[in-house]
């Protein structure tokens, strides 16, 4: 007889401890679970909110950078007129001295004279370049990978049970 109350006891104990779903002490696979999903959606939306602000910053500066660059452009084509008027001049004085010289040496001092002058308009060229403020490209910033998500936990197997004995029949 006590051992009847023994074991009625026990499955009474651990039926309650089953039944009971307000304990928050067990933690099923499927509570983990949502907790993880619930982690894993915060962690999606941080995720968007810093690649979209990484991406507006890129954005930003990308269009600051053509500012720039468009409005260095004028200066950038002066320069480069600049430089080739004066190419246009040393070879015209040059031709011109060419032609007029009738002597090795004239010859000789009309070529100096197109080399100082070439590349005298080469060091105005790159001086005029220098001093426009060019800007600097910005770099795409690289995003951050996506969070993986939970892994769902796996069905447990249903067990199927055995069929209750029939009780044999009385007489």
């Amino acid at each position: 007889m006590k051992k009847v109350r023994k074991i009625a006891l026990a499955v009474l104990v651990v039926g309650s401890l089953i039944g009971s779903s307000s304990s928050s002490a067990f933690a099923t696979p499927q509570s983990d679970y949502q907790a993880a999903m619930v982690a894993y959606k915060a962690a999606v939306v941080q995720w968007k909110a810093n690649n979209s602000a990484a991406m507006a910053a890129f954005k930003a500066a990308q269009a600051d950078y053509k500012a720039k660059a468009l409005a260095a452009a004028p200066a950038r084509k002066a320069a480069n007129e600049a430089f080739k008027a004066a190419l246009d001049a040393a070879k015209n004085t040059f031709q011109a001295a060419k032609a007029a010289a009738t002597t090795a040496e004239a010859r000789t001092a009309a070529t100096t004279a197109r080399q100082t002058a070439v590349a005298a308009a080469t060091s105005a060229h790159q001086a005029a370049l220098a001093a426009i403020a060019l800007p600097v490209k910005p770099v795409k910033p690289t995003l951050a990978p996506k969070p993986v998500a939970p892994v769902k936990p796996a069905k447990a197997e249903k067990v199927e049970k055995a069929p209750a004995a029939t009780p044999a029949p009385t007489k």
